[in-house]
């Protein structure tokens, strides 16, 4: 159970934080917004599930941090599908008729279309783990688009009535700041270099180039560098500790724990798989925790 990306946003509970102290409150809470499989007519539904699975408890906490899963479900619908049916239907109604569907009309046919589709089509679903540390500050969501992380935010309002979370406003430009980082050989000092690097021309129709296993250090990227391009995404090593790419919007993907820190941290597995799962979610609060409060540091980030 590790988050493979993650989207951090500051955090401001306010009396919240009282109902979170409170362990059997919370579990009530997110009963109420446990997730339910779609209905024949709904293309997508998310809710919250229990954290380590049927009759296990949907929150996990150890100090101040807190560890809550999502489920969405999603029916895959293709548009194509969608217009190919509507198509015939408004072909067939015109030749009963006699006469050219109006565009209410035609939306009704679509509307049936879907319903009819929606009943029979397969659904996917998609787990995402939510963390948030309370003496921190600090929320993250395993998500890499903003829009799967809005959606888990707009879910823990829903479940606490509030839920204060602003995503990390930086008073730099985190791509000029990234570029210099390579151009300077200036990396933070709990930074190391991965092997790879995406740069962006600044130009609206400029390029992109994608490097893998390379030197970032080296006189090929440097070459591009100088050329005017940007980096807006670059693989990191933290403290040793943790491996990821970190893109220009703060966004953390490809997190990796590095087999040193694993085995210097991580307990012995035992035979409750529970207790192996909520020893890899300790580990990941703390070093959440860390790299969060070190990215605000090094960009500048408000922290309210």
């Amino acid at each position: 159970m590790w988050f493979k990306n993650i989207r951090f946003y500051t955090l401001d509970l306010g009396d919240t934080l009282n109902t979170i102290k409170d362990e059997a409150k919370v579990e009530e809470l997110l009963a109420k917004t446990a997730f339910k499989p779609c209905e024949a007519n709904e293309q997508s539904s998310i809710g919250f599930a229990p954290l380590f699975g049927s009759n296990t408890p949907f929150h996990f906490s150890t100090g101040n941090n807190h560890f809550l899963k999502l489920v969405e479900e999603t029916k895959l619908l293709p548009s194509q599908v969608v217009k190919t049916q509507v198509d015939e239907q408004v072909e067939k109604k015109e030749l009963e008729l006699k006469r050219v569907l109006n565009k209410q009309e035609i939306e009704t046919v679509k509307a049936a279309v879907s319903n009819s589709l929606l009943s029979k089509a397969f659904a996917t679903r998609k787990e995402l783990l939510i963390w948030f540390n309370t003496q921190a500050n600090i929320v993250g969501i395993s998500a890499s688009s903003a829009k799967r992380a809005e959606s888990a935010l707009a879910m823990l309002r829903e479940a606490f009535m509030s839920f204060g979370a602003k995503l990390l406003a930086p008073k730099c430009v985190v791509e000029a700041r990234m570029t210099t980082w390579i151009k300077e050989n200036t990396l933070p000092e709990k930074f190391d270099f991965g092997s790879e690097v995406t740069l962006k021309s600044t130009d609206e129709d400029g390029g992109i180039i994608r490097a893998s296993k390379e030197d970032l250090t080296s006189q090929e990227i440097a070459v591009h560098l100088n050329a005017g391009k940007n980096v807006y995404e670059i693989a990191l090593n933290y403290d040793e500790a943790v491996t990821f790419s970190l893109t220009n919007d703060l966004t953390i993907k490809k997190v990796k724990p590095t087999d040193i820190y694993l085995e210097h941290n991580l307990p012995n597995k035992v035979e409750d798989e529970i207790a192996d799962a909520q020893s890899l979610l300790i580990l990941q609060g703390e070093i959440f925790t860390e790299l969060c409060s070190y990215i605000m540091e090094i960009f500048d980030c408000d922290r309210t």
